[in-house]
């Protein structure tokens, strides 16, 4: 399933309502992993608006979400700038920063982050209810 929003924060909750739907549909999905799906998808889709269309208010986010029966894959693409998740600095913890703390929390709060820069950017976000060590 795809869905297309305009890359600006006011559209933010939109998007995040229709995730949370889709999430319904995911066996054994708890109220603590929607929460932190919810978290880590509004944090990228924050990164995408403030960042990678930075100066741009015509920018479109596309969210293509798979459903397996106990996973969920969001991927979102963008043509803002790219990111280099490479040399992202984990964030002092200890000073509470204010940001900065994006690109940590999804990494924190799903089990498979990809990111792929070029024309789309295409970050691909995975959960799953049942850890790989359980299968």
């Amino acid at each position: 399933m795809t869905l297309r929003f305009p890359a600006v924060l006011t559209y933010r909750p939109i998007a995040i309502d229709l995730v949370s739907t889709l999430i319904q549909h995911v066996e054994g999905a708890s109220s603590d992993f929607r929460h932190e799906l919810i978290t880590a998808f509004g944090e990228a889709f924050n990164n995408i608006a403030i960042h990678g269309y930075r100066d741009h208010l015509d920018g479109m986010l596309e969210l293509e979400a798979m459903l397996l029966r106990e996973s969920i894959t969001l991927r979102l693409l963008d043509n803002g700038r790219e990111v280099d998740f490479g040399h992202v600095e984990p964030p002092d913890l200890a000073s509470m920063p204010e940001s900065g703390m994006g690109v940590f929390m999804i990494h924190a709060l799903v089990d498979e982050v990809d990111y792929r820069a070029g024309s789309p950017n295409v970050l691909s976000l995975t959960k799953r209810t049942v850890s790989e060590k359980a299968r």
